[in-house]
């Protein structure tokens, strides 16, 4: 049985290690974010509040992974409505 890899991320990102890899990214934000706007003068807000390990699997943002369409290593179509609801 495969664990698809289903795209790059800093590093390959596979089915089994996809929610602790996008809630680490997401964390990592927030903590830029909260400095970022800390440093700034005045109430002006530099950086959104919260990220969420989803918006890292939208493809209309910047800061998006690299997704694949099928698994390189099995060639098997990668299903990401599922791996969407499972975050």
């Amino acid at each position: 049985m495969c664990d698809h890899t289903i795209g790059y991320l800093h590093d390959w990102v596979t089915v089994s290690n996809v929610k602790k890899t996008l809630e680490s990214e997401a964390t990592g934000w927030n903590n830029h974010s909260k400095t970022m706007n800390s440093l700034t003068k005045g109430n002006e807000k530099v950086l959104k509040d919260s990220y969420k390990s989803r918006d890292f699997l939208d493809g209309r943002k910047g800061y998006c992974m690299n997704m694949f369409k099928h698994c390189p290593d099995c060639g098997e179509k990668i299903s990401w409505n599922k791996i969407k609801k499972a975050i």
